[in-house]
């Protein structure tokens, strides 16, 4: 990994002092976000806003955001930091704050007035009970972009619900599409919800930052952990209305081609996808069972999905009989889509994600994190600091606030 702690130094992801990257180069140099939110997909959004300038000012209780201690191993010199933590908070720095205590509310304010966006992930109706929803944002500065993140959304008979992804999961149909027919449903392993709406709202700011360059008026944007749980279930939606059939489990299948998921070669798993009739046509050709073609069960696609079983049955055999590696280099020659399933480890020191700078240091310890998903070519994005740790920029940004206070000075970075 010496190549990646290498560009990570050169960045300065781990040895920014106070002051340096609070609003780096990008797209997004002159944005300052107050970013109230906790866990995973508020701190998705001003992750993906931090990485490409923005001024991202976490606010956190003074008894910790409960994310440091998720998991079971912690780290920094006083073991502040969860590896979750620490993999959605670079690039921010940070606050701590008593939200209920009136002379930190009165900080609020003034950082509400210095802002460009307000991002909260409470329940509907406690940031206005704290004091800085986004009526009296509005009030503080009306250009603000402010974005609430929430279970189900600001309006419904749910809208008071906690949001959790896994609750989501269940209560928007993907756990009754996720693990094999007749078993118990099964989790998405990674919190595919969360990093979703996190993106979503992201996605949501820059629109209304966009409009407000037009109007010079701020507004609400408002998205939910449900409007990303539905989003993902678009297509099973659509094949349900529109057959009246309800989908249920595929397990390592894709329910919509075939023969399409995850098979047993000698030694391990691998995918393989055959996604249309050209590739079919080579997998038969490839393990040696021409005569599988014009079998009248397996002609079409549709064809393939309604005797999966039966095909499964003759091909399953055939892959049992080389190492995955093989498999796979084979149906790469022939143009068939086809993986090992590599482990976490593996995808860690895999080629392509070094050559994309997709495995990046996390600035402590030997903790590494995912690096940026969007390349830009004349504005990239950049890694300058590590998470901070609670508290860590009280001084620095009561200091700017109390400069621009008196005419001193403006923030780091801001627009002019």
């Amino acid at each position: 990994m010496a190549g990646r702690d290498a560009a990570m130094n050169d960045a300065g992801a781990a040895t920014g002092g106070p002051g340096e990257g609070s609003a780096g180069g990008g797209p997004l140099a002159g944005i300052r976000v107050i970013d109230f939110s906790i866990a995973m997909a508020g701190p998705t959004c001003s992750l993906l806003l931090a990485d490409f300038g923005a001024d991202v000012i976490k606010v956190e209780r003074p008894a910790r955001e409960l994310t440091r201690s998720w998991g079971t191993h912690y780290h920094g010199p006083n073991k502040e930091f969860s590896g979750l933590f620490l993999a959605l908070n670079r690039n921010k720095r940070g606050m701590a704050l008593d939200l209920k205590d009136p002379s930190d509310l009165e900080v609020v304010e003034e950082l509400i007035k210095t802002a460009d966006v307000v991002l909260e992930n409470f329940r509907p109706g406690v940031a206005d009970r704290l004091g800085f929803g986004y009526r009296r944002a509005r009030e503080l500065n009306p250009r603000i972009v402010y974005c609430s993140i929430s279970g189900f959304g600001q309006n419904g008979p749910l809208r008071d619900r906690p949001g959790l992804d896994m609750l989501l999961q269940a209560y928007c149909g993907h756990l009754s599409v996720t693990g094999e027919e007749g078993r118990p449903s099964v989790r998405i392993g990674h919190s595919a919800i969360d990093l979703l709406t996190g993106t979503h709202a992201a996605y949501g700011i820059v629109l209304a930052l966009r409009e407000r360059d037009r109007t010079g008026v701020g507004q609400l944007v408002d998205t939910s952990l449900y409007e990303g749980a539905i989003q993902l279930m678009t297509h099973y939606i659509a094949v349900c209305s529109g057959s009246g059939e309800v989908p249920g489990k595929s397990g390592p299948f894709f329910a919509f081609s075939s023969p399409y998921g995850v098979f047993n070669a000698r030694d391990r798993e691998f995918f393989m996808g055959a996604a249309d009739n050209r590739m079919y046509r080579s997998l038969c050709e490839l393990i040696g069972r021409p005569d599988l073609i014009d079998d009248e069960r397996y002609k079409t696609n549709a064809d393939r999905i309604e005797h999966r079983a039966e095909l499964h049955e003759q091909i399953m055999p055939v892959f049992a009989t080389k190492d995955a590696q093989e498999w796979v280099d084979l149906m790469t020659e022939v143009n068939i889509p086809a993986s090992l399933v590599a482990n976490v480890a593996e995808v860690i020191e895999q080629p392509q994600a070094q050559a994309r700078d997709m495995i990046v240091h996390t600035g402590v310890e030997n903790v590494y994190s995912a690096g940026l998903p969007i390349k830009l070519d004349r504005t990239p994005g950049s890694i300058r600091r590590r998470a901070p740790s609670p508290g860590e920029h009280n001084e620095e940004i009561l200091a700017e606030l109390r400069a621009s206070r008196d005419g001193i000075g403006s923030r780091p970075g801001a627009a002019s």
